[in-house]
């Protein structure tokens, strides 16, 4: 049996090469340039940081850095709410530059929280209209490093908020009661498990300096034995309401986590997905099979790859229709239980919101414009299980 993996977490990043920091696969990352992402691969662009600067100097140096951002005026509140918790993250950090550079790598910050902006607000959204004293633990599938829930966790109210599960299968297996030792092929969480020496001399963990602590766990969602793990250990054990979030999730690891939402008891669920499967899955004539909803592997599988930088297979444009209908079919297969109504704002063709809900929930899919000049994944899909929460679902997307 798998140990449980929660541990202290000390977290800390911002990365600055789109193949470093958070983990995501090498193609995603050469997609994500090749695609023009954030405005023009945005961040690239981005001068490198004067480490002079004084810490309202460096929240004036991140603004101008994200002023054009795609979302940032759609996302105002939650750019500059994510900004403060940048800072709050370099003051953490003072003294370690070793740790602040490997997290602080601007490129990778910025495409964070360009992507991440419309979650982040999707949460923040649930937590302002949250009367419950039970308190959300919230799961974060794929985290990377956690840059995600290193700015939920500076930015929700503590009293609303337990804790953060990252999980990740490049962490390590976290012990509370023995030091674990990081392997070449483990992700580094020194800003999750380092520690820090005090004015006295006193060493202290970071762990402990999160408004609301970030807790990793080592699991691969494709294994099925991980996801009874996870059942077992989380989702039958957690008091009170879960959120799933599945950011930048790359091919069948979507349909793994829309399983666990299906599965398990989650009151609220948000994801972005990414990258198409792999042809095997077509080659071998699957059928994919979330909720109640099955579709043809061979409709949303892609044969192209990157090889050290360059496209191999069809071209990009090619792509478009068939990650849409990946993203049509992934948004189905989410069950949000009974006899359902559609609501659809706007056509097909011009994007906005297509929700439906019933007796037992709601769900929607939104075109969120966060990459321009070429780049298409664009679609995010929000759910939550009854009682819904009105004032998450008032406008036309999570804006």
């Amino acid at each position: 049996m798998m140990r449980r993996s929660w541990c202290c977490i000390t977290a800390i990043f911002l990365s600055s090469s789109l193949s470093a920091g958070a983990f995501i696969c090498t193609s995603c990352v050469n997609q994500y340039q090749n695609d023009a992402s954030p405005s023009r691969c945005y961040a690239t662009s981005l001068p490198d940081i004067n480490y002079g600067l004084s810490d309202k100097e460096f929240h004036t140096w991140l603004q101008n850095q994200v002023q054009d951002a795609p979302g940032r005026n759609t996302y105002a509140s939650t750019y500059e709410d994510s900004l403060t918790a940048i800072v709050n993250w370099r003051k953490r950090y003072r003294g370690n530059p070793q740790v602040w550079k490997r997290i602080f790598k601007k490129d990778r910050v910025v495409k964070e929280l360009i992507e991440s902006a419309p979650v982040i607000e999707f949460v923040k959204r649930a937590m302002d209209n949250q009367d419950d004293d039970e308190k959300f633990t919230i799961i974060d599938l794929c985290s990377g490093k956690g840059y995600l829930s290193m700015f939920l966790s500076e930015i929700l109210p503590k009293e609303k908020v337990d804790k953060f599960i990252l999980v990740d299968k490049a962490w390590a297996i976290a012990n509370k009661k023995t030091t674990t030792e990081l392997k070449p092929h483990h992700m580094n969480w020194d800003h999750i498990y380092g520690t820090t020496v005090n004015t006295d001399g006193e060493e202290s963990s970071y762990f402990t300096t999160w408004p609301i602590p970030l807790y990793t766990s080592k699991q691969d969602l494709k294994d099925s034995c991980n996801q009874r793990q996870m059942t077992k250990h989380f989702f039958n054990k957690i008091d009170g309401p879960v959120i799933i979030l599945a950011v930048h999730l790359c091919g069948t690891l979507s349909l793994k986590a829309i399983d666990m939402f299906n599965n398990n008891q989650v009151k609220l669920f948000a994801l972005k997905p990414c990258c198409l499967p792999q042809m095997v899955y077509a080659n071998r004539g699957d059928v994919f099979r979330i909720g109640q909803h099955e579709f043809d592997a061979k409709d949303v599988c892609s044969n192209g790859q990157y090889n050290k930088g360059n496209w191999l297979g069809p071209p990009r444009w090619h792509l478009q229709p068939r990650f849409d209908y990946w993203a049509d079919n992934l948004f189905k297969g989410i069950d949000v239980g009974g006899s359902s109504s559609l609501e659809q704002d706007g056509s097909e063709d011009s994007g906005y919101r297509v929700s439906v809900s019933s007796h037992d929930g709601i769900k929607a899919k939104d075109d969120i414009v966060i990459q321009v000049d070429g780049g298409f994944q664009n679609t995010y899909i929000f759910a939550e299980r009854e009682p819904v929460t009105p004032a998450i679902w008032k406008s036309s997307n999570i804006t």
